[in-house]
This record gives C-alpha cells, structure tokens and sequence, in this order.
C-alpha cells in the first residue's frame, strides 16, 4: 500500500564523505559578500560557515523581535532531501513573518550537523533563543512540518489565534 506521505528512507550521513567531495572547494576561493545571502534550493538562507551558523542561529537571541529559525540540513546527493525543498518552501511562504529558514549542507558543514546531532539527512530543526525547540526526521508532508511550526510558535506565544 503506498502512503502519499511517506518517501525514501534518510541517508546516514557518512563520516567520511568520498573524496571527490573536496574537489569543489578550489572554487572556494573568492569569498564575495554576495555568497552570504545565496539562496538554497528550499528557499532557505544557506549558511556556509560555522561563524554564520552561530551569528544567524544559535546567537540570536540578543535580538529582541528574534524569530524561530528553521533549519533544513541538507546535500546535493540526497535524494529524499529533493523531496523535502518544496516543502519546506511552502512552509516558509505560510509563515513569511514568523520563522526565518535557512539550510546547511552537510558536505560544506560536517561540523555543525555533528554538534547539531543531526545522524541522517534531511533533518530539519526549529531553533528558538540558541535552543533546537522540535526536531523533524525525513522527509515529510507540508501539513507535518506547518504543525511542528504551528507548535513551536504556540509554546513561545507567537501563534496568531484566527
């Protein structure tokens, strides 16, 4: 029986990811203001360093009318996160003015997914004042992912009652 909602099981992120991984990073070279707010295929703000992790993540909570940050750990080679984009894109139009978005590639940042716990991808985690506030494994439906959302914005009193 075929669930509509249901996708291709998560990729454990390897390690050790094969070597022809770190042939990209020659391009790395010039490093362009402009790269900072490169846009990711799930519409998210893609963060490329630790640094920018911590400044527009974990740090943010020194700004009074902070947002929940959703966070969509990511790689080009995984399947099931193609899946999750278009989703995660719908959610951000839904809640525009409530939840920033912003993804991590867990090529360019092993890092981070590993300080993050993140085991498989994609994974997407809702921070709010440094903390991760829900955690969502795989790929799932639009209604799945606005619940968590819904959740998250509701324990911190920022659901609009309509």
């Amino acid at each position: 029986m075929q669930y509509p909602y249901t996708c291709p099981t998560t990729h454990v992120i390897s390690p050790h990811p094969p070597s022809r991984f770190h042939h990209h990073h020659h391009h790395h070279h010039v490093k362009s203001t402009s790269s900072l707010s490169m846009v990711a295929k799930s519409g998210g703000r893609l963060i490329l360093s630790t640094e920018q992790f911590e400044q527009e993540v974990l740090l943010s909570e020194s700004d009074e009318n902070q947002l929940p940050v959703l966070v969509l750990f990511s790689a080009p080679w995984c399947g099931p996160c193609r899946l999750t984009n278009p989703v995660v894109k719908e959610v951000m139009k839904q809640y525009q003015t409530k939840i920033e978005v912003v993804e991590i590639s867990t090529d360019d940042l092993p890092e981070v997914a590993a300080d993050a716990g993140v085991l498989s991808i994609p994974t997407i985690l809702i921070y709010y004042g440094g903390e991760v506030r829900d955690t969502i494994v795989g790929c799932v439906a639009k209604n799945v992912l606005a619940r968590s959302v819904d959740k998250v914005l509701e324990d911190l009193g920022m659901l609009d009652e309509e």
